[in-house]
């Protein structure tokens, strides 16, 4: 269960996003997943529809960092923005994850924003 108080992912989280939860070919059943990775692309519904606040998560598997990424569409029902989302940030998310079209996504994901490691 996750911190009353700070809000936290759970220690004991689910496996990362691997290609086989990427496919929609091979992924018939929705999981939860923990997916790791860079912000791309935002997007926001128009103000006459549904809000929707959207990002395009390049995931990265962490034991193999030198593998390329693949993309993961967050949705956050409901939400024309969401705190410290933009491009550019690094974000650790947890959701289930389900096929909507071609793209794998995670609607309303828990996230914690991952700060960048600064050397001195």
């Amino acid at each position: 269960m996750a911190s009353v108080l700070t809000n936290t992912i759970p220690e004991v989280a689910p496996a990362h996003v691997g290609q086989a939860d990427l496919d929609a070919d091979r992924s018939a059943t929705r999981r939860k997943v923990r997916a790791t990775g860079a912000v791309v692309e935002v997007g926001i519904a128009p103000v006459h529809d549904t809000a929707e606040f959207s990002a395009l998560l390049i995931a990265q598997d962490p034991e193999c960092p030198s593998v390329e990424g693949k993309p993961v569409r967050l949705v956050w029902q409901g939400q024309r923005e969401v705190p410290g989302v933009a491009v550019g940030v690094y974000l650790d998310c947890v959701g289930l994850l389900c096929h909507r079209g071609p793209d794998a996504t995670i609607f309303n994901p828990r996230y914690e924003i991952v700060a960048k490691k600064v050397r001195r």
